[in-house]
């Protein structure tokens, strides 16, 4: 997991360094839109992989909040 994220650091550092080499006003607007999906992409990616982790995590913790609800609920 370390790698990717460092792996996707190495790229969103590359496209920025081609934003800023750019002349293009257009083709910056098009960079910007590439760092995004980047960093979009790679917060889904480590979401789904953790999922695994997380997803129990909280489900544990909405039982056993889940009695306390029903009896606010029920006053």
């Amino acid at each position: 997991m370390i790698r990717l994220l460092i792996v996707i650091i190495i790229i969103i550092l590359i496209i920025v360094i081609f934003k800023n080499i750019s002349k293009n006003k257009g083709s910056k607007e098009l960079y910007k839109k590439i760092i995004i999906i980047f960093i979009i992409a790679g917060i889904l990616f480590f979401l789904a992989t953790s999922g695994k982790f997380i997803l129990p995590q909280i489900l544990q913790i909405f039982k056993l909040f889940l009695p306390l609800l029903t009896k606010f609920i029920g006053i």
